[in-house]
């Protein structure tokens, strides 16, 4: 914050003052410009869920959104440690952050946090790293929250759908990096004997454009809702002892040549929404189902028409994607008890209270740091420019009222 020293005659040079320095506080505010009160990699503590294992998170900006919008959601049925920082790396040195400084990698972090990282450490982490640096990052991470005893690592993986337009800013990633990423994971993780989990953010997003800025990797603040209702899911699986690899619900995109029980799932779903499926249902993917779903995809204006079905399609059908199954076949099935939400504005993972114990939704322990919200920078550059030329406006008001003051100052000192 600025400071202001007090006045007793606040003239017109106090104007031509003050009105310099709200220039200089509202391009660093709405510019993006390293403000002074950004400090870099505090930790987010909360304790307010009772008897609740303690868990820790460490991620770049794309978890860094959960503290940007200050809404943990169902992150809050833990006690946990959360430390998110844009342009984080993981085992090389950070780039400068939009927040103005230079963050401690993924393993430097852990490492500050020695004894707080609880019995589960989810990573969501990646996107900066360099192609070369991967099988290092995995390793050493691992490594390090053995040697801290901590039972399992819970990795997201990265997204790679076709919205995804994301480069770190020295251009050392991209989404080919991301998919070698996610191979290599997924090599670690089968490796691991059941102590690197997977959480596949990478399938279940896919398509979501709704929840992700226009890069396609930082969250909206439905993107919050949606990541830390997946994250509670995962995390509750891995605690109450999945050892599966991937332990998240995923998605593979369907395409003609796909046979079997979800295929036919998919085929019963359109018939239900009155498009007409040649051959009825019988799990086969041809060209005739392909035709299907594209029309099925132009009549919901908000699906990309291409034939196959991905994550949103199966959403839009109300296809269960963690079994194929489509909602249309169960009775019992109700708005009060979704299997997956119906769009991306409503949060995923409608799930039971878990038995660690559930944080008091009007409690908040959480402390939250000096941020600046995840918007599309070219939308904060325009308005910051915006308002800087209005206050630029007034402070030539202000020069010119002024310039009057001291030209009728002098005539009245001349007056006989």
């Amino acid at each position: 914050m600025p400071v202001v020293i007090p006045s007793r005659h606040r003239g017109p040079a106090a104007a031509v003052r003050a009105a310099m320095a709200a220039v200089v506080v509202l391009l660093v505010a709405s510019v993006g410009l390293p403000a002074s009160t950004a400090q870099a990699d505090q930790d987010i503590v909360f304790d307010g869920a009772g008897d609740a294992r303690q868990i820790s998170l460490i991620g770049d900006s794309t978890l860094a959104g959960v503290r940007w919008y200050d809404d943990y959601g169902d992150l809050r049925r833990y006690n946990f440690v959360l430390n998110a920082e844009s342009c984080r790396r993981t085992v090389e040195q950070s780039c400068i952050s939009r927040e103005g400084y230079r963050s401690a990698n993924v393993v430097s972090t852990m490492r500050s946090l020695d004894g707080a990282l609880g019995e589960l450490l989810v990573v969501m982490t990646g996107y900066n790293d360099p192609v070369w640096s991967i099988d290092e990052a995995i390793a050493e991470v691992t490594a390090e929250a053995r040697r801290q005893g901590v039972d399992h690592v819970l990795w997201l993986t990265l997204r790679t759908s076709f919205d995804v337009d994301y480069s770190d800013p020295q251009e050392q990633s991209s989404i080919d990096t991301f998919r070698e990423y996610n191979d290599q994971l997924l090599d670690a993780a089968e490796a691991s004997g059941g102590f690197l989990q997977l959480a596949d953010w990478g399938a279940y997003s896919f398509g979501a454009t709704d929840w992700f800025e226009y890069d396609g990797v930082h969250l909206t603040p439905a993107g919050v809702d949606a990541l830390t209702g997946f994250l509670a899911e995962a995390i509750d699986r891995v605690l109450a002892g999945d050892q599966n690899a991937i332990v998240s619900t995923s998605w593979t995109v369907l395409v003609p040549g796909a046979e079997g029980p979800t295929v036919s799932a998919v085929q019963e779903a359109m018939i239900e929404a009155g498009i007409d499926v040649p051959g009825g249902a019988d799990g086969v993917y041809g060209n005739d189902t392909m035709a299907a779903v594209a029309e099925f995809q132009r009549r919901n204006g908000d699906l990309q028409v291409t034939g196959a079905v991905d994550a949103p399609t199966a959403r839009a059908l109300g296809v269960d994607l963690g079994t194929g199954a489509s909602n249309a076949d169960d009775p019992a099935s109700t708005d009060d008890e979704p299997v997956e939400p119906p769009s991306a504005d409503a949060p995923p993972g409608e799930v039971a209270e878990s038995a660690v114990g559930t944080a008091d939704a009007a409690s908040n322990d959480i402390i939250p740091l000096p941020s600046t919200p995840a918007t599309d920078a070219g939308s904060r550059l325009m308005s910051g420019w915006f308002l800087a030329l209005a206050l630029i406006v007034a402070l030539v008001g202000a020069v010119i009222l002024r310039r009057r003051h001291v030209v009728a100052r002098r005539r009245s000192l001349h007056r006989p």
